[in-house]
């Protein structure tokens, strides 16, 4: 329950109605949480309310409100009070886009992962360097603190440089070729990988370009998922039929690549 739900447009009987359904559906599948609240208390709250509806972890988003006035050195305080109290391990959630421009330094986040209930994060923008200061520091990784991207676009990127895999919102279209991707790397099966990188990035433009509205409209076409691509207000108007017909056919061949999978 993330960005693409809009988990923000949500009430948090709405948030836990749907996750608890994904869990009675289907009991074995380990299930993350998203959280996105500014106060300490809210989190823990929001955090507890998934944690009954059957979520195993939680994947948190930083206060924000006050955006750049913010500290790092606040950052850290704020995960800190939220891990030593969550009833959930939690993964550090940096997602700029979503969180009023609020970067988590790595330095910050190498602080944070020897609390022992912050287990991993997920970074969502594209600065490889930063992957790479996270993914290879060897004492990041003695903490057990796994690292995810997400962005499926630098998947195969971020698996060099030590990350565990991605955690993509157009993996909900095509979940298939990411997991390949993580299979031939695995294998050392580098040039087919590759090939299939490649697919998936152009693929990916659509995100970059369209956002949640591009994301939500993929699935429904590769799935047949949804009643409608279009999201709650503001995220209510549609998309120039010009300007994703000059993406289709990326679409396209990420949906016919997926069929071979």
């Amino acid at each position: 329950m993330g960005s693409t739900g809009e988990n923000s447009h949500l009430t948090r009987q709405e948030r836990f109605s749907i996750i608890s359904t994904i869990h009675k559906e289907l009991p074995g599948f380990t299930l993350i949480g998203g959280i996105a609240q500014n106060s300490v208390e809210d989190t823990l709250d929001e955090i507890e309310s998934v944690k009954t509806a059957g979520a195993k972890y939680a994947v948190v988003l930083p206060s924000n409100y006050f955006g750049a006035s913010i500290k790092q050195g606040g950052i850290f305080d704020w995960y800190t009070e939220v891990a030593n109290k969550s009833s959930l391990p939690i993964l550090i959630y940096v997602y700029p886009g979503v969180s009023n421009n609020i970067f988590i330094d790595p330095r910050t986040i190498k602080k944070l992962s020897y609390n022992p209930n912050i287990v991993g994060t997920k970074i969502s923008y594209g600065d490889v360097s930063h992957h790479t200061l996270i993914g290879l520091d060897s004492d990041i990784a003695k903490n057990n603190f796994n690292c995810f991207t997400g962005l499926g676009q630098i998947l195969l990127p971020a698996l060099v440089v030590g990350f565990k895999g991605t955690i993509d919102a157009l993996s909900g279209a095509t979940p298939k070729i990411y997991i390949e991707i993580l299979k031939l790397f695995n294998k050392g099966e580098y040039e087919k990988a590759s090939h299939l990188q490649l697919i998936a990035t152009r693929g990916e433009e659509l995100v970059v370009k369209f956002g949640v509205i591009g994301i939500k409209k993929a699935i429904l076409t590769a799935t047949g998922i949804g009643e409608t691509h279009l999201g709650r207000v503001p995220l209510n108007q549609d998309l120039s039929e010009g300007e994703w017909n000059e993406y289709s056919d990326y679409l396209s061949e990420l949906i016919n690549i997926e069929k071979t999978l």
